[in-house]
């Protein structure tokens, strides 16, 4: 495999990979918890990276595999951010400062939320500033991520209809923040600008990963039929 072609399919797999760790790491986080079941609806999606045991503000947290998710948001803000750097090098200079920014600022949001957990000893520290900065930054700096490269669909070569399911999960997941935080319940509110995002950079990878084979399956037939 020639090294363009390798240039194009790592971020492919980068993004595909970065969605599907964070949810099968919380899939496994979830089903181990102990003293209660874990609800997706109701509670903060930080709690599966939380290492306390106990009562907080009347919620019983116990998560086991915590480290499992921490980790997972981790690897998955880093897998993202490669790849969205990677892509930018496709675009003009404004959208690609873009591009590299939110790739960046993803990542340092995530690292924040998974290694200041919500709980007691994050608020006793005075760090819960810092945990909200990564909650927010995460899904803020994501959404706006893939908001960019939907419309950059035509530079990087994307489906029209990529682009604009893109555009429109980066979109839904920016005005969910304000509109379903403090209305809805806290896991669906959470969960809506996170998975939102994270769709969106499947999405991407998945078209980025099929015109990738596309190419090299027609370039090998035109090899084939090229008389010798």
């Amino acid at each position: 495999m020639s090294a363009s072609s390798n240039g194009r399919r790592w971020p492919a797999l980068a993004l595909i990979l970065g969605a599907l760790v964070t949810i099968v790491a919380e899939a496994v986080t979830a089903s181990a918890w102990d003293l209660r079941p874990y609800s997706y609806a109701d509670d903060y999606v930080n709690f599966l990276g939380s290492p306390f045991v106990g009562e907080f503000h009347g919620i019983t947290i116990s998560s086991p595999l915590w480290p499992v998710m921490s980790a997972g948001w981790i690897v998955s803000g880093l897998l993202i951010a490669a790849a969205g750097v990677q892509l930018s090098r496709a675009l003009g200079r404004g959208r690609r400062a873009l591009v590299v920014v939110f790739s960046a600022l993803q990542a340092v949001g995530l690292i924040l939320f998974a290694t200041v957990p919500l709980g007691p000893d994050t608020v006793a520290a005075g760090l819960l500033g810092l945990y909200l900065a990564g909650a927010f930054l995460s899904v803020i700096a994501g959404n706006a991520l893939v908001v960019v490269i939907g419309l950059s669909w035509r530079a990087l070569r994307l489906p029209r209809g990529t682009g604009i399911g893109s555009f429109v999960l980066g979109a839904v997941g920016l005005v969910s923040i304000p509109v379903t935080y403090g209305w809805a319940p806290i896991g669906i509110a959470e969960r809506i600008s996170v998975y939102t995002f994270l769709a969106a950079a499947a999405l991407t990878g998945i078209a980025l990963l099929a015109r990738n084979t596309k190419e090299r399956s027609l370039k090998s037939s035109n090899l084939d039929t090229t008389p010798g």
